[in-house]
């Protein structure tokens, strides 16, 4: 029998895919990281050696008027979390996140000050204060952290930054690059930032793009937080992923830059919308895009070609989530998504692995059953694990915006013949769950789909 990892889903490293037929979205049961008032956000997961560190905002969205973060550590790969400190491991910030470089350190990047968002046009531009801005550096793995002042200078005509953004990721000569959107009479940018002294100093890399490019574009702008994640493709250009509004109509557009980040294509828009996009490219090639909006699923999408020019379905991760997903790349391939919902933080390991191959033999589940949240079925001799995909049939009365999206797949992570499943669907909406066995050689059984069920 072979060792099956509960939550960590191993990828298949040095795999080449050039067909999203060729692979299936694998995540684990959901695991909540921790539960309090106050959390605004999904936060940040970051791999730290053989542990997960997740850092969170901890306190109301008010876009700088509150402070404060809360922490949680696993040690088992996601499968249980702990409480960490509060306001750690730089206090009284608005938000702040960990990146890990590619030495193994870890960089973290506080936000103390944000503009107002009213005086955003005034003639005056808003000035940060000196201590605006700090980071950290960790050495062991998250244990110990070296705190340092930051700055971040930007040319006054292109504004004053309105937020940085996740995540921090190194250029090919070892200059620190970060996205970041700016604000002033002019309008507003989505920029990339430099660090040639491992983020103590930033200045202006490029203009990534304006509100107003986007609006030539034809997609229109309907929110002054242009957020924007940049990552390298698999050929080696840089993709740029930014957000355009708050609703189902307000499709995410895409930029490319082919000499490192100089200088950027038109905007592109996408067929698909979203608030705070995360782009990671997996050592396999596959380019990953997270998107999320609080009536319309959280959603992974993939490039499978790694170019970030074709993007496949949906996979729906969770449909009760806010917007701002938190989300990391493992060094094994894997991503851990991290979602904000109704005062709590829930995790998912996601794995992109190939489809797997048939076990005729192996009977699937049957007697499907919900109850309470909860999906039960008839256990199935010689499974090691089963397989489950929800089926949205018919949103229910609170979500008829909603999209209908294909499911990602579940895995459970023994052959216990149930699932909880009632915190990540839609309350009051009518679902089918299609259903495989899986045995010891992770082959799958013929599915089995159940009648309709109301939540």
């Amino acid at each position: 029998m072979i060792h099956r990892l509960p939550l960590i889903l191993i990828l298949f490293a040095g795999l080449s895919f050039t067909s999203a037929a060729e692979f299936e979205v694998i995540v684990s049961p959901r695991v909540t990281i921790v539960a309090r008032e106050g959390i605004t956000g999904g936060g940040h997961p970051v791999f730290a050696g053989n542990r997960i560190l997740q850092i969170y905002p901890n306190h109301k969205d008010d876009f700088g008027g509150s402070f404060g973060t809360g922490s949680a550590l696993s040690m088992d790969g996601g499968l249980s979390w702990t409480q960490g400190k509060d306001d750690w491991p730089l206090p009284m910030m608005i938000d702040l996140w960990a990146d890990r470089l590619e030495n193994g350190d870890l960089l973290a990047m506080g936000i103390h000050w944000t503009p107002n968002p009213a005086k955003r046009r005034d003639v005056i531009p808003q000035q940060a204060p000196d201590d605006a801005y700090r980071i950290a550096v960790s050495k062991d793995g998250g244990l110990t952290w070296t705190p340092a002042s930051a700055v971040i200078d930007c040319p006054a005509e292109v504004g004053v930054v309105a937020r940085p953004l996740p995540h921090i990721f190194q250029a090919k000569n070892g200059d620190l690059l970060m996205p970041a959107y700016t604000w002033s009479k002019r309008g507003n940018r989505s920029v990339l930032l430099q660090s040639d002294d491992r983020g103590r100093r930033w200045t202006l890399r490029s203009e990534i793009t304006s509100a107003v490019a986007i609006i030539k574009s034809g997609v229109p702008v309907t929110t002054p937080w242009l957020e924007t994640s940049v990552a390298y493709t698999g050929n080696g250009d840089l993709l740029a992923i930014v957000r355009t509004g708050s609703n189902v109509k307000s499709s995410l557009v895409s930029l490319r830059s082919t000499n490192r980040g100089k200088t950027w294509s038109s905007p592109e828009k996408l067929p698909f919308v979203g608030k705070l996009p995360s782009l990671n490219l997996l050592p396999n090639g596959v380019l990953t895009l997270v998107t999320a909006l609080s009536k319309n699923h959280c959603r992974l999408y993939l490039s499978a070609d790694g170019t970030g020019r074709n993007w496949s379905k949906a996979h729906v991760i969770s449909s009760l989530t806010g917007g701002n997903v938190g989300v990391t790349m493992a060094d094994d391939n894997q991503l851990i998504l991290a979602t904000p919902a109704n005062r709590r933080i829930d995790s998912w390991n996601i794995s992109i692995k190939p489809t797997a191959d048939p076990a005729h033999e192996l009977k699937a589940p049957t007697d499907i059953k919900m109850k309470k949240g909860v999906l039960f079925w008839a256990a199935v001799p010689k499974a090691v694990a089963y397989r489950i995909t929800p089926i949205l049939i018919k949103p229910g009365p609170l979500y008829q915006e909603t999209d209908i999206l294909p499911h990602a797949i579940t895995e459970t992570r023994d052959a216990t013949p149930r699932v909880e499943l009632g915190r990540q669907l839609l309350i009051g909406s009518s679902y089918a769950f299609e259903l495989r066995s899986v045995d010891a050689k992770g082959r799958v059984s013929p599915v089995f789909r159940s009648q309709d069920i109301q939540l």
